[in-house]
């Protein structure tokens, strides 16, 4: 066996050992052993090697099937961090998260949202002021994500389509010298998909339409998000419902945008909470509204459903206040339209409701730590 050999089964038994915690609350040297059918000298070093690195930690002991209970190891889930930062209109939202996905802190901060350098001066100046708060070392950040309301590249590094917030100055090469960290940027919807994804039972295949100020929508294909070609896959917001209809910002007419998003639902002095608050007392004129609005949601959905035939999540700001009622009318509208008979739910509310787009923009980092 080469010595290139060797090295490689030994970083398969630590990446193996080191991934048991990620599955176990607390695990001992005897419970490894038995679950990776290793030695326990090969065990034990590597034990030692992950606490020492501070990937681990030494705490109480495991129940023994006989014999002196051994001592538990459990993951120190902060060794290394991942942040996550929501770029909206009025607003900059922040975050960390640990290597388990768990939100750490967060904090929201009101900016204007400007296409200029000094707007970038002022975002970055906003992350590092978080970090710094923080208080952790510069080596166990993993990385930045961007969440903005445009289509980024499959790399991450530029924003190819990006109407709702023009970005001629947020580019990668204006971004990167702010920080010592690797950075990304990332389209919002496709940051929302990405964390229902991850904190879900397997997902195999949906659509997850995010409806929140704008629509978005994200494909997932064998249990990953499609980009597609470039990275303009699922983008159902520009289907086209009407073809005479409302103006989109994309400057076609009649997109689903215009009809379904927040920004078309509500009136100009009217928060979703309030508009909730008067739909579930039956206020007939708010009642009116939303029949319209599940009406055109219906027509787009049932061409998505009708073209690709799977579940649909949705989420976003309204996932917050959806009720079974509300599905139930959008499916029955859906299976009114739709040419071939669909048996069962086939919608269902997100379950990543707290910040998804900022926890969705720092995952990539964290999934690329525990891949490599």
């Amino acid at each position: 066996m080469s010595n290139e050999d060797v090295l490689d089964i030994k970083q398969n038994n630590y990446r193996n050992i080191y991934q048991l915690f990620f599955q176990n609350d607390a695990l001992s040297k005897p419970q490894i052993v038995k679950l990776l059918g290793l030695s326990l000298p090969t065990v034990t070093n590597n034990i030692t090697q992950l606490e020492q690195e501070g990937k681990i930690k030494e705490g109480g002991l495991c129940q023994s099937q006989g014999g002196r209970p051994a001592t538990a190891y459990h993951l120190v889930a902060d060794a290394f961090i991942s942040i996550g930062v929501e770029i909206q209109q009025k607003k900059v939202r922040c975050l960390a998260i640990n290597l388990q996905g768990n939100i750490i802190i967060h904090s929201s901060t009101k900016l204007t949202y400007k296409d200029n350098l000094q707007y970038v001066q002022n975002l970055c100046h906003i992350v590092n002021q978080f970090i710094q708060q923080l208080g952790y070392q510069e080596q166990q950040i993993l990385g930045i994500g961007f969440s903005l309301q445009g289509i980024t590249d499959k790399q991450g590094r530029s924003i190819i389509y990006g109407k709702l917030l023009s970005c001629a100055a947020l580019t990668f090469e204006n971004i990167q010298p702010y920080f010592s960290y690797p950075i990304k940027l990332l389209h919002d919807v496709k940051c929302a998909a990405l964390a229902e994804l991850h904190f879900s039972e397997k997902i195999d295949n949906a659509i997850y339409v995010s409806i929140s100020e704008h629509l978005g929508g994200a494909i997932i294909l064998n249990n990953q998000i499609d980009l597609g070609k470039q990275g303009y896959s699922g983008a159902l917001e520009h289907l086209q419902i009407h073809p005479h209809g409302h103006t989109c910002y994309c400057g076609q007419t009649g997109c689903l945008e215009t009809y379904c998003s927040l920004s078309a639902l509500l009136l100009s002095d009217e928060t979703i909470q309030q508009f909730f608050e008067q739909l579930r007392k039956q206020e007939p004129k708010v009642s009116q509204r939303w029949e319209n609005f599940l009406t055109n949601l219906a027509l787009g959905l049932n061409a998505v459903y009708l073209l690709l035939e799977r579940d649909i999540i949705l989420g976003g700001e309204i996932a917050l206040y959806l009720e079974k009622t509300d599905l139930d009318a959008l499916q029955q509208k859906i299976r009114q339209k739709a040419t071939f008979p669909i048996n069962g739910d086939f919608i269902r509310i997100a379950s990543q409701r707290q910040c998804p787009s900022a926890v969705g923009a720092a995952l990539p980092f964290i999934i690329d730590f525990l891949n490599n």
